[in-house]
């Protein structure tokens, strides 16, 4: 039915996308001009062996937690030179992933000095120093057609945002595959890692400033990637009392407990603040069984599928105590 659209039908249920961040430790990303094949990987502009690389790394992902993305600007282009983008998550209490910046030859260059990174060889060469915040909207529409036709709108209006308001300090990147179509439009924010769906013109201005009411958060916040999901649901919680500041505070969170199906989340969440006072969070996190529906994952899903959602109980502020991650 190509009249169908998963992700209006998505949003149209009403149902809560929190938790939906994807959690990866580490995140490559190549500049790389479309169109995509529906598996990234496969299009034309990568040569073989970047293609032999990624499934490498795909096929031992428990070893690398890797995700490949490609991404275009066509106003951000360089003829001399292809960019490539490593975001790694840190350790501890944290606010960002951290950020390395590469300019290649050419896209053949990437996989011999991504092999090197993962594989944590010396690197010939300096990354770039660039402070910059890099927003990933995915356009993928042979991935999915809502990504096309929500991707490119947002992705647009977003690039006009940066340039009306000389935002020099923010990329507008289109992206392949980040996950989600049903969520589309969907994007996700670097070095901090946030995904969000259901993206409307207020909305990504809103993100790109880091001015504006938050309340928007409730239907459009898929979670914070350096987070467990459950703990992404407590963290949305807190967020609604925080407002924009919460955005510079540095967090660490655990699943303290749960069950074997996931229903039932005993979790925590410790934060600093710029100022170096820490706040500590407990919660439990719960499989809402009156919220459960039933959607199309994609538009070309021949059947629905279960989606969860969750409910917060028991939330409690407390001295903080320090976390041990292993």
């Amino acid at each position: 039915m190509e009249n169908f659209f998963c992700a209006e039908q998505s949003r149209e249920s009403g149902v809560d996308i929190i938790g939906s961040a994807s959690e990866h430790q580490i995140y490559v990303a190549i500049e790389c001009s479309p169109p995509w094949a529906s598996n990234d990987m496969e299009s034309k502009g990568i040569p073989d062996n970047l293609r032999e690389l990624s499934e490498a790394i795909y096929d031992d992902y428990d070893r690398f937690q890797t995700r490949f993305l490609l991404i275009h600007n066509e106003h951000l282009k360089q003829e001399d030179y292809t960019r490539l983008l490593i975001f790694h998550k840190q350790s501890g209490l944290s606010n960002r992933y951290a950020k390395r910046e590469f300019h290649l030859a050419d896209i053949q260059a990437a996989a011999p000095l991504i092999k090197r990174y993962l594989m944590e060889k010396p690197i010939d060469g300096l990354p770039i120093e660039d402070s910059t915040r890099d927003i990933l909207i995915c356009t993928h529409g042979s991935r999915d057609r809502c990504c096309a036709r929500f991707g490119n709108s947002i992705y647009h209006q977003a690039q006009k945002v940066v340039d009306d308001l000389s935002l020099g300090n923010i990329r507008i990147w289109q992206a392949s595959h980040i996950g989600g179509h049903r969520m589309a439009p969907t994007a996700v924010t670097f070095p901090d890692a946030r995904y969000y769906g259901y993206l409307t013109p207020e909305s990504i201005s809103s993100i790109l400033t880091q001015t504006g009411d938050l309340d928007w958060i409730t239907q459009q916040y898929r979670g914070c990637g350096m987070l467990p999901w459950a703990v992404q649901v407590l963290e949305r919680e807190i967020i609604l009392n925080r407002n924009w500041e919460w955005f510079n505070y540095r967090l660490e969170g655990r699943v303290l407990e749960r069950n074997e199906d996931e229903s039932v989340n005993q979790v925590e969440l410790v934060v600093e603040t710029p100022e170096g006072d820490r706040y500590h969070y407990t919660a439990t996190i719960l499989l809402d069984e009156a919220k459960i529906l039933y959607l199309k994952g994609s538009c070309n899903s021949e059947k629905t599928s279960l989606v969860e959602q969750y409910r917060i109980e028991a939330l409690k502020e407390s001295s903080p105590v320090l976390i041990e991650v292993s």
